[in-house]
């Protein structure tokens, strides 16, 4: 049976209606998931491992002074000096003083040590007669606190005291006469570089005498000494190369050169030679010095 005209757009308007209703409406949500996990740094190949501390022993050579030779300036010997080492290389126990033109030494001077430190010096004579010694004793932090000079028998000639501040430096110096009386004291001063001045009084505290230092880049460039009346009576200027002393002018009150000393180095910077001239640049007197090589040990850390 054939449907009637109304029924038939009512039925394809709710056809319609759907089809709107199924072609607008939205898909459900998404359900939420989690981030997608993220992937580890990347790793060297060959990761460098930390470095461990080890420690190794490490020989350092030091030039030990063994033989001084004094020359006059046509290079005829003078006399020489022969240090003698304890077994370590690092104590000289004697010194032997030599004439040029003798086989044997004119002077010995024999030291002993207790407790590490020089204890006392004995002086011998050519034919081994004893001449004197000198006694010494330190304070609490070991450093020389006074020394006595005895002579042959025994007796005390003369005597030396020190006294320091708190950084450990010398502050004050006093001589004394074998009975003990006070003859000369000496003050010393310092500054950022060091000894600046040395200040001399005689028996009764009156002045004797100064000493002035002067420095430059944290060495030593002058030396000035001076009276009682405070007027100048000589100075030194010392001159550097590669960190190491190279010259002495020694000069008048008025800055006239009296004499200049000049000084050569081996290769671990040990003094090997010191040749004096005169005023007008004549060669004088020199002296060369000889070593013994000790080898100390030392342990250092390092890292591998």
């Amino acid at each position: 049976m054939k449907r009637s005209l109304p029924c038939l757009i009512f039925t394809l308007e709710i056809v319609a209606l759907l089809f709107a209703s199924c072609a607008t409406k939205a898909p459900p949500p998404a359900q939420a998931s989690a981030p997608p996990p993220q992937a580890a740094p990347a790793q060297p190949a060959n990761p460098t491992p930390a470095k461990v501390a080890k420690q190794r022993t490490v020989e350092r050579k030091v030039p030990v002074l063994v033989k001084e030779s004094s020359f006059y300036p046509d290079g005829l010997a003078d006399e020489y000096i022969v240090y003698k080492l304890d077994d370590a290389k690092k104590n000289v126990i004697e010194k032997d003083v030599y004439d040029a033109s003798r086989p044997d030494p004119i002077q010995r001077v024999v030291s002993d040590f207790k407790d590490g430190r020089l204890a006392s010096e004995s002086v011998f004579e050519s034919d081994g007669s004893l001449r004197s010694r000198r006694d010494l004793a330190y304070d609490t932090s070991g450093l020389p606190a006074q020394e006595t000079i005895f002579d042959a028998k025994g007796k005390p000639q003369s005597s030396s005291a020190y006294s320091y501040d708190a950084s450990g430096r010398k502050a004050e110096w006093k001589a004394l006469d074998a009975s003990g009386s006070v003859k000369a004291v000496s003050d010393y001063a310092y500054g950022s570089s060091g000894l600046v001045g040395v200040e001399m009084k005689d028996s009764g505290g009156k002045p004797a005498g100064r000493i002035e230092l002067e420095y430059a880049d944290g060495k030593l460039a002058k030396r000035s000494y001076f009276g009682a009346d405070g007027s100048l009576q000589k100075f030194e200027s010392y001159a550097y190369s590669d960190g190491l002393l190279a010259t002495v002018e020694y000069r008048g009150a008025d800055g006239s050169l009296v004499s200049k000393t000049s000084y050569s180095y081996g290769p671990s910077g040990e003094l090997v030679k010191a040749a004096e001239s005169g005023p007008s640049g004549a060669p004088g007197e020199y002296t060369t010095y000889e070593y013994a090589v000790r080898v100390d040990d030392s342990v250092e850390t390092y890292y591998e």
